[in-house]
């Protein structure tokens, strides 16, 4: 094991992958020219390279005047501090607590808390850490305590989410755990998004555009780095001012460099928001943000810029990381608070320095972790989930990690293009019994990435085909669509202004459907539409609902979810218009029945 400074740096073999490409790139020129060229941060950076993995290391001693990221002063003290004002807490209660905080402060301070080496520490760069063996672990403390015997190893503020595995190496190598503050995450596969989070969507999709901004990649306008840092600044440096500063250099270096990607919000030649972002291990996250305060909030600069950044995830099919702040906005957004852990080895350190880490641990873990518990679950609605007290076994807070939910989504998406491809050769009902279900879930994908919007693009073609070949050969007369709803729409029960068309179109095909239900929601009264057909043993379900239905709280995904449980299936899709199957012919009958009940009682609830 070797550490390495700007003295022999030239000797260590970066290792020849993508993520050594990358670390090079990036830790190079701090290493040689010093982290103050970069951020207005103090600290010394070593790298120390391991079986082929280079590591850095932030080591500090006192510099208490650090941002969060680089003192664990500032991380407990001076950030909570900031929080605790007259305004929030009430005039004597803030006194009280800021006096408590002050005095944890220097019982802190003379334990030499800020005396620390950060271990695998990237500056802003989040979800970078490498996943050690317990041996490696063994052999990387050893070594680092042998190397700085006074410094408490730690390794900052890991994402169980991302990293669980670390964490339970950590812990079984007698590391102990430290809270340290939430963030904020969104798994879009299989996520539960509701009809506020997609209205919020699509509201904030239009901000920039209806603003007259463009959305650039930063690598067009090279020489936009003194200007970055402004707005960079006017957000972090006023709104935010305990956080990390940037320079001038590091956001030149990193655009230059290509080591992040930068978006751009132009108008008329000049920038007025940007961000950044990179991915690693399955999640986008992004180190920087800013925008110009000074112009009107109504613009929706700052929700047309998150709104793009998580767009950047969902096109990937990956993981957003927002990081904390904004909590209300990002939880109407869809994305969950996850805590993050310091991991910390004190084993070497004298008793009096180990005392002022467990004061530390009863603060943050007594204290910080459930009053973070209390304030999200208030955002959110409902108790976070990871947040009760700390895990005997750390685990990923969501249903899956960030890595398997990727997989598990690449391995959907390509057992539906492989479904795609076996249609070929297939024509009139064997065909549409098999592109039926493969329409249904590609156009019901609730947060479609790229590779599903390809696919829906594949299926259309592959339904032209269909028609094409169908429309060749004769067949027995059909009603036109249009024909088709407007004789529906005369028969339909009625429920005062509302109309409810709920029938049974025996073997009509799913374009058949699709068309008929494009008519029918273009009634000029508040309309739903529930309609079934069959394919063989398998049955057909589409509901929709017209606008002026929408505005009395009845939706398409509400209908669906009354009548496919009645033929055994499920389903799902927008307010607009949703899509599911079964396997029971039999409950038509009912799932139609269980509409016109629904609609009554809701309509009678309004």
């Amino acid at each position: 094991m070797i550490l390495y400074d700007e003295s022999n740096l030239s000797q260590l073999s970066w290792p020849d992958t993508p993520e050594g490409r990358f670390a090079r790139d990036f830790l190079t020129p701090l290493l040689r020219q010093g982290t103050s060229a970069y951020v207005s941060d103090r600290t010394t950076l070593r790298l120390v390279q391991m079986d082929g993995c280079v590591l850095p290391l932030a080591i500090n001693d006192s510099e208490y005047d650090n941002s969060a990221l680089f003192s664990t002063f500032s991380r407990y003290i001076t950030l909570q501090l900031s929080a605790v004002t007259a305004e929030a807490w009430g005039p004597f209660r803030a006194w009280l607590v800021r006096g408590v905080m002050k005095t944890l402060g220097l019982l802190l301070k003379a334990a030499k808390i800020d005396r620390c080496v950060y271990v695998d520490h990237w500056l802003m760069l989040r979800n970078l850490g490498v996943m050690l063996s317990a041996e490696q672990v063994r052999r990387l403390t050893d070594f680092l305590a042998s190397r700085y015997p006074q410094h408490a190893i730690v390794f900052q503020a890991v994402n169980p989410a991302t990293h669980a595995p670390l964490l339970n190496t950590l812990k079984d190598q007698g590391y102990e755990f430290v809270y340290a503050a939430h963030t904020r995450m969104l798994v879009p596969y299989k996520a539960e998004v509701s009809r506020q989070v997609r209205e919020n969507r699509r509201r904030d999709a239009r901000l920039l555009e209806a603003a007259g901004y463009q959305l650039v990649d930063g690598r067009t306008m090279p020489d936009c780095a003194p200007r970055l840092v402004e707005l960079y600044r006017a957000l972090n440096g006023e709104k935010y001012s305990t956080n990390l500063q940037f320079s001038t250099e590091f956001f030149d270096t990193t655009l230059r460099g290509g080591v992040l990607e930068y978006r751009l919000a132009v108008k008329d030649d000049r920038i007025d928001g940007f961000y950044s972002f990179m991915v690693s291990h399955d999640v986008v996250s992004s180190p920087g943000f800013g925008y110009d305060l000074s112009l009107p909030q109504d613009l929706g600069l700052y929700r047309g810029l998150v709104y793009h950044l998580m767009q950047e995830a969902v096109d990937r099919g990956l993981t957003i990381e927002l990081g904390a702040g904004a909590d209300q906005f990002k939880s109407l957004r869809g994305d969950k608070g996850v805590p993050r852990y310091s991991a910390v080895s004190l084993r070497h350190l004298p008793e009096w320095r180990k005392a002022g880490w467990r004061l530390l641990q009863r603060f943050a873990n007594g204290g910080l972790l459930p009053a973070s518990k209390g304030y999200l679950g208030g955002i959110e609605g409902e108790p976070p989930v990871g947040f009760d007290a700390m895990p005997d076994t750390f685990s990923p807070p969501m249903t899956m990690g960030p890595r398997e939910a990727a997989a598990a989504l690449r391995q959907e998406l390509d057992l539906l293009e492989r479904g795609l491809d076996e249609t070929t050769g297939l024509e009139g009902e064997a065909l549409a019994r098999s592109l039926t279900p493969l329409a249904d879930k590609l156009h019901n994908w609730p947060q479609p990435t790229l590779r599903v919007l390809e696919l829906r693009e594949k299926l259309a073609k592959r339904e032209q085909e269909a028609r094409r070949k169908d429309s060749a050969r004769p067949k027995a007369e059909q009603p036109a669509a249009s024909e088709q709803a407007q004789q529906l729409l005369d028969a339909a029960m009625r429920m005062g202004e509302t109309a409810l068309v709920a029938r049974h179109l025996g073997d009509a095909s799913a374009q058949h459907l699709r068309a008929v239900v494009e008519c029918l929601r273009q009634a000029p009264g508040p309309t739903a539409v529930v309609l079934t057909a069959c394919r063989g043993e398998k049955v057909v379900l589409v509901t929709a609902a017209t606008q002026s239905l929408l505005a009395r709280g009845v939706d398409a995904s509400q209908l669906m979810a009354q009548v496919a449980p009645s033929v055994g299936g499920k389903g799902g899709g927008s307010p607009d218009v949703a899509w599911g199957g079964g396997s029971r012919p039999d409950g038509i009958d009912a799932a139609l029945s269980a509409a016109r009940d629904y609609l009554q009682a809701s309509l009678g609830s309004h």
